[in-house]
């Protein structure tokens, strides 16, 4: 009841996270018919293109070999079957090739690229344990696997059947045909029946791959329990995300407490706001807000002014549109040049006076 629980809980798609790590671990979507289509696909390329050049190899190369067994001695044959068997051996690499060719491009077609990974093929307990294995082999997955073989094999079955019924006449008049004629004739035949059973597994190869990416998907699914677990370890505990940003912002405040000393004057709200600015015509072409802040970070502020003699200037608008406005570091927008240019030339004048 528990696990019907667990089950229905995993109501969410799974995340890229996930998906990533199920597909480093070599577990994606997979279906046999696309392989098995690859693998008539091959047939079909061997035996239309690959085989008559092997047959043309093997024929001048048994041509040649008849023609000199009468003058030929003991070394000579020696020499002569390594010869056979190296001219054998070259004749197969090409359809070698080609089928190690479309069996890794079939894997690729399926896993979005070429995908390695030992964990697949790694010995566990589970993989041979008898429980497991027994519901393994009686699960509804494998009667569905069951049963589309048995279609398969009766479709082809009665496919290729029909195709030599076609060509029944043909096969009765094989008697008075020359071996060349056979073998054309078997050699077209053939072909044809690859060719019907490769379209007839292409369908079949495209729907089980849907169905096998629809399962992987729904068997993937996660609880919102298991996201928020993925989070957290992706992101931190967010109780400890925010002790960070608190430290930051605890060693933002007092590297921007450092700046108020060289401030050129603080522009209050008188209470809730304060704004620290500083000007130096060498660096900058207006005003530099070196920091600012609001109730117990704007008293701060205020504070340390005071105990390094930065002026306080008293503008409520300007302070609430300085702090909403502009960031630390920022100059001043050109909008607000004027007005603060004249409380500039104010504190100005006021240090003059005192000076």
């Amino acid at each position: 009841m528990a696990d019907n629980e667990d089950q229905s809980s995993k109501t969410e798609e799974p995340t890229d996270r996930k998906l990533q790590k199920l597909r480093d671990d070599g577990q994606v979507p997979r279906s046999r018919e696309v392989n098995s289509f690859f693998a008539l696909l091959g047939a079909l390329l061997l035996i239309g293109l690959v085989l008559p050049w092997q047959l043309t190899e093997v024929m001048n190369l048994t041509g040649a070999v008849l023609s000199q067994t009468g003058d030929l001695g003991g070394d000579d044959a020696g020499g002569l079957l390594g010869f056979v068997m190296q001219k054998a051996l070259i004749a197969a690499i090409p359809g070698f090739i080609l089928l190690v060719f479309l069996a890794l491009f079939g894997s690729m077609v399926q896993t979005g690229g070429l995908l390695m990974s030992t964990k697949p093929i790694e010995p566990k307990l589970s993989k041979i344990a008898l429980d497991k294995g027994f519901k393994r082999l009686f699960s509804l997955k494998s009667l569905m696997e069951f049963l589309k073989s048995f279609f398969k094999l009766a479709v082809l079955g009665v496919t290729l059947y029909a195709i030599l019924y076609y060509f029944r006449e043909e096969f009765l008049l094989l008697a008075d045909k020359n071996v060349a004629a056979t073998v054309i004739l078997v050699w077209k035949i053939v072909l044809i029946m690859i060719a019907v059973a490769m379209v007839f597994m292409f369908v079949i190869a495209v729907i089980d791959y849907m169905y096998q990416r629809f399962e992987f998907m729904k068997e993937q699914k996660m609880s919102r329990k298991e996201i928020k677990d993925e989070m957290k370890d992706s992101e931190g505990d967010p109780h400890i995300k925010a002790r960070q940003r608190q430290i930051m912002r605890e060693r933002a405040q007092q590297r921007m407490m450092q700046d108020v000393p060289g401030a050129d004057v603080v522009i209050t709200n008188p209470t809730h706001y304060s704004v620290a600015l500083q000007y130096d015509q060498e660096k900058s072409p207006a005003p530099i807000v070196v920091a600012k802040g609001v109730d117990a970070v704007a008293l701060r502020i205020r504070t340390v002014a005071k105990e390094h003699n930065v002026p306080l200037y008293e503008d409520p608008p300007l302070a609430r549109q300085l702090y909403a406005d502009v960031e630390i570091g920022e100059i001043i927008p050109v909008d607000l040049y004027q007005t603060v240019a004249q409380v500039i030339a104010f504190v100005y004048r006021q240090k003059k006076k005192v000076g």
